[in-house]
């Protein structure tokens, strides 16, 4: 063996070795990632009233019916079979379709009453195709429905993990880990919060390789899922139109949306043919909701509290925690005026090129959850894909993430479980650690707009192939 030969074999050795040891390490991370994950979770299995045993309800009840139901462990299932948040009723749906003039025929349709027979219970909180992944559960015994849901999140949380390994880095997929873990401790198996989030970071690795017709394909169906990717559709609109370099009236300028539109019809015409009421009842249960306890506006109520000596009075509705306080509208109209500001300043720096699509799409969430009336834990889900694929580990957004995950997790599971429910609030440590998170999550927000403020105009990419499609003279020019 020569000595060419001899530094060759040792080259290839060397990578095999590296790739092996990198390898195991992924490994090692995946496994106590979930590990961790399914011990967080561990405490609420076997529970009745915990968010995947309602998932259970809905999916028993959609493929068997409302009577199916009764078989359950009494209180599992009564916010079926006993609600006490009326969303959408059939008198007020009624009332809307007199109010609009529509056939009789469908007026007729809507007035008669809900069937209890399977194939038209709809979950009331979500849109239809979350009986997918509350389904794959039923593989299960009746009473290990709860250990086979949480098997499921774990293989997606996995998903992503490899996703940001294989298309971005190792440090983001690691920083993914360690966010889940210290944020979403408690939820991430437990929710199903996991599948929207890994379907809208796959649009964005789509985006990124001009897959726009797929993008939007799979924005529709995280929409689909839940509905909360719905307010990313201007951000991807306007980096589709920015890249696009056919004329206003083509085709292929407008079939990324065409394609968008075409899904959320098909599914939710589908859905509709099943049940409008359930269609439409987590339309309007998120219109009527309260603010929540763990909200940005429940901060605010709370420190204005000390100066106007106001009553605050909590109740348990919608399932969650809610705060009611004669300053309650006052503080909604403010937040939404400031959703309006933040949404439309976002989208000014995408416009002018300051920002790319992932930090406009992670900007956009952020500031709904700052905004809105509700910011649960598992919110954070939304986000942390986002925040690893673009922070990796960049030493400020570690720490800010680690402090903010490790606030919430404080708040949830652990504050949470200091008494009964309805007296959480009253925990003196509940207001002040929320209230903490919130205005480090706000600061993160402010400073980051600042800094991507004052950031030059980045020019918008042109793939390669386009730019030898337009100038092949040039290019030949070029190369001789």
């Amino acid at each position: 063996m020569n000595i060419k030969t001899q530094k060759i074999a040792s080259l290839v050795y060397k990578k095999v070795k590296s790739g092996m040891l990198k390898y195991w390490l992924d490994t090692f991370i995946l496994l106590v990632m979930c590990s961790l994950l399914y011990y967080g979770a561990s405490w609420q299995i076997f529970m009745t009233y915990t968010d995947a045993a309602k998932y259970q309800c809905y999916a028993v009840a959609f493929w068997k019916g409302l009577s199916a139901l009764e078989t359950f462990p009494n209180s599992q299932c009564d916010f079926i079979l006993h609600p006490t948040d009326q969303s959408a009723t059939d008198d007020s749906l009624v009332k809307n379709i007199q109010n609009q003039r529509l056939p009789a025929s469908m007026l007729r349709y809507i007035a008669s009453p809900p069937s209890t027979e399977r194939f038209h219970q709809l979950p009331h909180e979500y849109p239809l195709l979350t009986i997918i992944p509350f389904t794959l559960a039923l593989v299960a015994p009746l009473n290990w429905y709860q250990v086979a849901f949480a098997f499921w999140m774990i293989l997606v949380a996995v998903a992503i993990y490899i996703l940001l390994l294989r298309f971005r880095s190792r440090r983001a997929a690691v920083a993914y880990a360690l966010y889940l873990v210290i944020g979403c401790w408690a939820t991430a198996v437990g929710r199903f919060d996991l599948i929207p989030s890994a379907l809208t970071l796959l649009a964005l690795l789509c985006t990124e390789r001009r897959k726009w017709n797929w993008a939007f394909v799979l924005l529709a169906l995280a929409i689909l899922f839940k509905f909360y990717p719905l307010v990313l559709v201007f951000p991807f609109l306007l980096a589709q139109q920015m890249t696009s370099d056919a004329k206003w009236y083509a085709w292929r300028r407008w079939k990324p949306l065409a394609m968008f539109i075409t899904v959320c019809a098909v599914v939710m015409a589908g859905s509709l043919y099943l049940s409008v009421e359930g269609t439409l009842a987590p339309l309007s249960y998120f219109g009527f909701r309260p603010i929540q306890v763990e909200s940005f506006s429940a901060s605010l109520i709370w420190l204005s509290s000390y100066f106007g000596h106001l009553p605050l009075d909590y109740d348990y509705t919608f399932g969650s925690l809610n705060l009611f306080s004669p300053l309650s509208s006052n503080v909604a109209l403010i937040s939404t005026v400031f959703l309006g500001v933040g949404l439309l300043y976002t989208y000014l720096l995408q416009w002018r090129a300051k920002i790319d699509l992932a930090v406009a799409c992670l900007l956009t969430l952020l500031i709904v959850m700052i905004t809105g009336k509700v910011f649960s834990p598992q919110y954070l889900i939304w986000v942390i894909p986002l925040i690893a694929y673009i922070g990796k580990s960049d030493p400020w957004w570690l720490v800010s993430w680690v402090m903010i995950g490790l606030l919430t997790t404080w708040v949830y599971p652990y504050i949470y479980d200091m008494g009964p429910l309805t007296l959480v609030p009253d925990v003196p440590l509940f207001f002040p650690v929320t209230t903490i998170r919130n205005l480090l999550l706000l600061g993160f927000v402010l400073s980051l707009l600042f800094s991507v403020s004052r950031k030059r105009t980045e020019k918008v990419t042109i793939p390669l192939s386009e730019i030898t499609m337009k100038r092949p003279l040039e290019s030949k020019a070029a190369r001789a």
